[in-house]
């Protein structure tokens, strides 16, 4: 269910396609036991060759599914001793499925595939870079009115690196050239972990009387984006979303005309800055789980249901929003 005042204000529930169903819990788990355990650009020998391993993991998954894939390079690097790599430098991926009737219109997805040193970043963010690899398998083979994006991006922990290239490097441009609309676009960052315990959630802002209640259990998926959106993006998505998973339990929090410091900490926050309408889904870091940044986030602390839902419902909403009907969604 949608839990929040601000939720409680959205109207009516669109017809999705089934697309959602094709979800399957057991390869989003194994996506998540196939990323390396060791993927920061910043360790020794063995994250950073890990983090190279995880963009060939990515390059081959991707072209397995009969994809062409796009590379886009960020920075080069210095290979620690040890490590021999043919072109040291980093890139972002990222995959089209083009549109059939307003290819100029596109939906972006997005999720970070690096990790901090001496985590294993199973919930960051191997929940997110697990589910836009689902997103790309389930969509393959279809025809969205818009195109669909779907970016693997790199360098996050280390400043957002690998988005803001993307964001000013490929899409500010064609949007500005007149080539390309950007009809929103969501950050996968951290899809994974929840708990039913009391006080298992909680917030960076303080209640506001008639407004907005901290929720006090970790039981529930976030959708973190602004005011200004709410209407052309932010609730059609999380309608979208509820439509075509309804065991998922949404918060929307959309009240600010501005971020907070703490909502700016993910891919979703470069392409604020250009004006694009951006969400972030989460299950709120460390705002709820204990194993944020640390050795014990791993594969075992997942849960594979709620992680399921999650991106049942954000593949419902990309589906939705990819194919509008004229009506106004």
């Amino acid at each position: 269910m949608i839990t929040t005042t601000v939720a409680c204000l959205l109207l009516g529930l669109g017809s999705v396609d089934a697309t959602p169903d094709q979800v399957e819990e057991t390869r989003l788990m194994g996506y998540l036991r196939a990323l390396p355990e060791a993927r920061s650009p910043h360790g020794d020998a063995r994250h950073v060759q890990g983090l190279i391993d995880t963009e060939a993991w990515l390059r081959v998954t991707l072209e397995d599914m009969g994809y062409e894939v796009h590379e886009q390079d960020i920075v080069p690097f210095e290979p620690p001793e040890g490590v021999e790599v043919e072109e040291p430098m980093w890139h972002n991926l990222y995959v089209d499925i083009v549109g059939t009737e307003s290819p100029e219109e596109m939906l972006i997805v997005g999720a970070h595939f690096d990790a901090v040193i001496g985590s294993p970043g199973a919930d960051d963010n191997g929940s997110g870079t697990a589910g836009a690899l689902e997103l790309a398998r389930i969509y393959r083979d279809t025809k969205p009115k818009r195109t669909i994006r779907i970016v693997f991006f790199n360098l996050e922990e280390i400043g957002l690196v690998g988005s803001m290239f993307h964001a000013n490097g490929i899409i500010k441009p064609q949007i500005e050239a007149g080539e390309l609309k950007v009809i929103g676009m969501m950050s996968l960052e951290m899809l994974g972990y929840y708990s039913d315990e009391e006080g298992s959630q909680r917030s960076p802002l303080k209640a506001i009387p008639g407004v907005f209640e901290p929720p006090s259990r970790g039981d529930f998926l976030a959708i973190v984006g602004l005011m200004g959106d709410q209407q052309t993006f932010v609730r059609p998505l999380a309608r979208a979303m509820q439509a075509g998973e309804p065991e998922l339990k949404l918060l929307v929090f959309d009240l600010l005309p501005q971020p907070l410091p703490d909502m700016r900490r993910s891919d979703q926050d470069p392409f604020w800055r250009i004006g694009v309408p951006a969400v972030m889904l989460t299950d709120t870091s460390e705002f709820r789980t204990p194993h944020y940044h640390k050795a014990s986030d791993r594969v075992e602390t997942i849960d594979a249901e709620r992680f399921t839902n999650a991106v049942r419902g954000v593949a419902a909403g990309v589906w939705t929003l990819a194919n509008p009907t004229g009506d106004g969604s």
